[in-house]
């Protein structure tokens, strides 16, 4: 319960008195520090929650108590004292990363399950991973499980189709379906309409590499790391204290010993795994970013800079997806301009790969801007892109952040064309065509990308013509003030007092003929009449 009923903006305050849930329309939720335990469904439903402050004090997160949110909660912190997160507690709800301290002891099935993150941490404690757990995670690139994890059940991570940095212990046991189900494209007919199975590739990223079996995938990762030490430091370091102090030991040459390990290091530090990863494809991935550690896997293995993996992208990718800190970036770049300066980058396939999954839009914005800055002479193939993006995809649900990221995607591809037509009417014509499609149903993209460029082609059409005929009408009124008998006496006179010749005083004539008011007025009213 609540002190009072909160308006749009107003904290609503759960006490959690007699188990009563929140009002339809809450937004903000603090919950009161006496708290131990938040009850069934408590939240549930609640599509326009956005903010969570939860307590300390807080234990338990209780069954479904935040599920079915639409992906509505864009904040939330998970305290200290938490130690259970039950089944279904936040299935479909969340859109923003979430950081669990090592206390936790309990994550139920489905938990996390549909929810909008791009990288997952499982706490150390846990060593069950529950089924269905982070099913149909489609944005989530990025999982770090710890070494101890005993078992992973049916479903885990089923659906998470843009999967890409994981690790399994060697003696783990497997349920059903891990990633791949014999009932994928069933499932995918559910969520995305029967009528387009055939237009689109259902694999997983995992898949592409490894082929449609569960066992093989399970192999390749459980055996990820063997004979190269420097991945598996990067990978578990957010697990183990004094990472960077024993790297660092390693590659001293103060010792005989210690130089027989640098020359073991330095040779596995720049070889690539079973997916073509180097030690900073992984630290770019992780959900711990650490400056000394980046400038020392740098330092000594720089040519993890331009080495890509097996989907083509480079360590600077994953940083940007996965929205590593602005000094990570900035070593990153800082580093790529000292030592490959001549280094150009494909930000197409970047902004294909970040694009085409749920990630959230201010990363994608923060590598358009990066590059922008630093790399404006480099191409994006923007035509490519919008096909691409408008193209059924089984990695992307439909819903309003797909509209938003859609609408910005658009813009960017377009900015530059709209941006030269020369009247406010069209250029809000193009903006408005944006904003008012219904991107939702995924069939009909497409056709909506055809009508914006189509109407974009249309005004530059007649803008081609426009200059034409502004061409013909500046010279008629030219020739006009030139032919002006008043002005030609005058002009006479002129040219016999000054000296003036032909050409200046024709030009005279050009300035003065008031072709900038009729073009700069008159055309524009036309156009817009």
């Amino acid at each position: 319960m609540a002190s009072s009923n909160p308006t749009n903006g107003e904290v609503f305050v759960y006490t959690g008195v007699g188990g009563e849930r929140v009002p339809d329309d809450v937004v903000r939720v603090k919950v009161n520090p006496s708290v131990t335990s938040i009850p069934y469904v408590a939240f549930f439903g609640r599509k326009k929650l956005t903010e969570v402050e939860l307590c300390e004090g807080l234990v338990e997160i209780g069954y479904y108590s935040f599920d079915y949110c639409d992906h509505s909660i864009t904040k939330i912190n998970i305290p200290n004292s938490l130690r259970r997160i039950q089944d279904s507690a936040f299935r479909g709800s969340l859109q923003t990363p979430i950081c669990l301290h090592d206390g936790i002891e309990r994550i139920g099935c489905g938990a996390f399950a549909m929810c909008i993150f791009t990288n997952f941490r499982v706490p150390p404690l846990i060593t069950s991973i529950l089924e269905g757990v982070l099913y149909q995670g489609r944005s989530m690139f990025s999982l770090e499980l710890p070494n101890n994890m005993r078992q992973i059940k049916d479903n885990a991570f089923l659906h998470c189709f843009c999967l890409r940095n994981a690790a399994f212990p060697p003696n783990a046991v497997f349920g059903d379906n891990i990633f791949i189900a014999e009932t994928s494209l069933t499932d995918l007919r559910l969520l995305i309409g029967s009528e387009l199975e055939d237009e689109i590739d259902i694999r997983t990223d995992l898949q592409l590499l490894f082929g449609n079996s569960d066992a093989r995938i399970i192999r390749e990762l459980q055996h990820r790391f063997d004979g190269l030490p420097i991945h598996r430091l990067v990978y578990y370091q957010s697990y183990h204290q004094g990472v960077l102090q024993f790297l660092l030991a390693a590659i001293d040459r103060r010792s005989g010993q210690r130089r027989t390990l640098r020359s073991k290091l330095d040779q596995t530090g720049n070889q690539q795994d079973c997916l073509g990863m180097t030690p900073l494809h992984i630290l770019t991935c992780s959900s711990v970013h650490d400056l000394e550690l980046y400038r020392v896997i740098i330092e000594n293995y720089p040519t993890n800079l331009i080495t890509e993996d097996r989907w083509g992208a480079l360590p600077l990718l994953y940083a940007f997806w996965g929205a590593a800190p602005s000094e990570i970036i900035q070593l990153l770049l800082d580093s790529y301009r000292s030592l490959y300066p001549d280094h150009e980058f494909n930000w197409t396939m970047m902004l294909e790969t970040i694009g085409r999954c749920d990630t959230p839009k201010e990363s994608i914005e923060n590598l358009l801007c990066v590059k922008q800055m630093h790399f404006p002479e480099q191409p994006i193939n923007w035509d490519y892109l919008l096909d691409k993006f408008t193209m059924p995809s089984h990695v992307s649900s439909c819903d309003d952040l797909f509209t938003e990221r859609m609408q910005f995607l658009y813009i960017c591809g377009m900015s530059s064309r709209v941006k030269a037509l020369p009247f406010e009417v069209w250029r809000d014509c193009i903006f408005d065509m944006i904003h008012t499609a219904d991107y939702k149903w995924m069939k009909d993209n497409f056709v909506i990308l055809h009508r914006i460029r189509d109407k974009l082609a249309h005004f530059e059409d007649e803008l081609s013509k426009l200059k034409q005929v502004t061409t013909i009408l500046e010279t008629a009124l030219w020739k006009m003030k030139i032919n002006d008998n008043g002005l030609e006496q005058n002009t006479t006179r002129l040219r016999k007092k000054n000296k003036t010749d032909e050409s200046s005083i024709r030009q005279q004539c050009r300035v003065a003929c008031g072709a900038d008011i009729v073009i700069g007025h008159v055309l524009p009213y036309l156009i817009t009449a």
